[in-house]
């Protein structure tokens, strides 16, 4: 996997791909939530270019949800998520009143939860 950016259809979301002094780090541009390869390769038990390969492949084919939090109707992080439920009550107990959970897909399609 070629350290790079993809754009979202709806040119919503920009999700960087970079290798700084060979730490693989994924994550959305302009949002603090990241990931890194070496995490996807330990679960998946591939190496990490074999490993954000398919975290890309999912995450684009529409495969992956992804979690917005809105904090006074502005996008304050963006997330790829395994358990929406628990975001949404992990919002609902600590978050701040005006906090909101959205969920997509890649091509800007909504996820009910």
């Amino acid at each position: 996997m070629p350290v790079g950016e993809y754009t979202s259809p709806d040119g919503q979301l920009r999700l960087l791909v970079i290798c700084p002094d060979g730490d693989w780090t994924l994550g959305f541009d302009g949002f603090s939530w990241h990931t890194h390869g070496s995490i996807h390769a330990s679960i998946s038990g591939k190496d990490e270019e074999a490993a954000i390969g398919d975290f890309v492949a999912d995450l684009i084919s529409g495969k992956s949800i992804i979690a917005l939090k809105r904090i006074g109707g502005s996008v304050a992080d963006a997330w790829v998520t395994d358990d929406p439920a628990d975001d949404v009550l992990s919002s609902q107990q600590y978050g701040p009143g005006d906090e909101t959970m959205e969920f997509r897909r890649w091509d800007g399609s909504s996820v009910e939860v």
